[in-house]
């Protein structure tokens, strides 16, 4: 059992690690950063002239070109550890929880047929499960997140080119000394946030499609998937939130002005994103539209270029 458990972590954190700069790339969107001009292309209906950006792959051979090819893997270290940690707290904490739900289930097995496709009965079943698992995600995502905002840092040291976190060593000492120990915890609300309205949207939706609207037991076990990428979508703006939380008055230059606004809480982030129409910033990996409208002079959409390689750090509650 234990070997098997290793082997299904190992493979995770395989499958992360040859994934990583595809992720490193979206980080990097969504904290804002386009050091490529954005080009005209046209709409596939109308055939009308847009700005758009360079796609993830192009985004990507920037990165290799400056940094060379073991620079896409910049953050890979804390990226692992955070998804691997947050696993094994996760299934371990869900495991003994089902284990102690499973010696009271037997006393309520009488009866139980009869009230099989009633509504409330079923409804009471999905809250007491999902809640198992909301307990689960939610103590994998606290405990990891340290790492996580460590992984973000790091990679977010491509635009001033910094050197700070370059080593979970040495970003465990930086956040440390300039943050305190609320400072590993940056951007968590939202993070805890969206993973809470996911959890409960995807497996309502898939638990009543399955009850109700899909009988082949093939389709069935594909149900919560297919409802966790559709929730996804509208739960994004909070990781585009605690991924800039993460960074915002870090004293790194991709989390300070001009290229970033300090905030003051997530919810004001939150709103100043919605404000600017950025709250899907990031999202969309391959067709990368500009804000702007005017499609003369595209230089001007190019990064502004970094000229230090630290800002002062300014005073913060890391811990929003």
């Amino acid at each position: 059992m234990a070997a098997l458990a290793l082997a299904q972590y190992g493979s995770g954190a395989v499958i992360t690690a040859l994934l990583h700069p595809f992720g490193y790339a979206k980080v990097l969107m969504q904290v804002g950063h386009e050091p490529l001009p954005a080009e005209i292309s046209k709409t596939f209906i109308f055939r009308k002239d847009v700005l758009v950006y360079p796609n993830i792959f192009r985004y990507m051979g920037h990165i290799r070109k400056v940094d060379g090819f073991f620079g896409l893997y910049r953050g890979v270290v804390p990226r692992v550890l955070a998804g691997t940690i947050g696993n094994i707290v996760q299934y371990n904490i869900q495991d003994k929880v089902k284990i102690v739900d499973k010696k009271n289930k037997k006393r309520d097995e009488l009866g139980t047929k009869e009230e099989e496709e009633e509504f409330i009965p079923w409804l009471k079943q999905f809250a007491k499960e999902t809640t198992q698992d909301t307990l689960g995600r939610c103590c994998g995502v606290i405990v990891s997140h340290p790492f996580h905002v460590i992984m973000v840092r790091c990679m977010v040291q491509f635009v001033g080119r910094e050197t700070q976190y370059n080593s979970v060593l040495s970003s465990v000492k930086e956040i440390y000394h300039h943050d305190g120990v609320l400072g590993f915890f940056s951007g968590l609300v939202p993070r805890v946030l969206g993973e809470i309205i996911a959890i409960w949207v995807t497996s309502f939706l898939a638990k009543l499609l399955n009850k109700y609207f899909i009988q082949e037991k093939e389709l069935k076990s594909y149900t919560s998937a297919a409802c966790g990428l559709f929730v996804a979508h509208f739960t994004y703006p909070f990781t585009l939130v605690t991924n800039i939380m993460a960074v915002s008055g870090s004293g790194l230059a991709a989390g300070s002005p001009p290229y970033m606004p300090l905030y003051d809480s997530w919810f004001k982030c939150m709103i100043s994103l919605s404000e600017d129409g950025d709250l899907k910033r990031g999202a969309n990996a391959f067709w990368r539209f500009s804000k702007s409208k005017h499609l003369p002079a595209l230089t001007r959409y190019r990064s502004k270029p970094s000229t230090t390689t630290s800002y002062s750090r300014p005073s913060h509650h890391s811990f929003k």
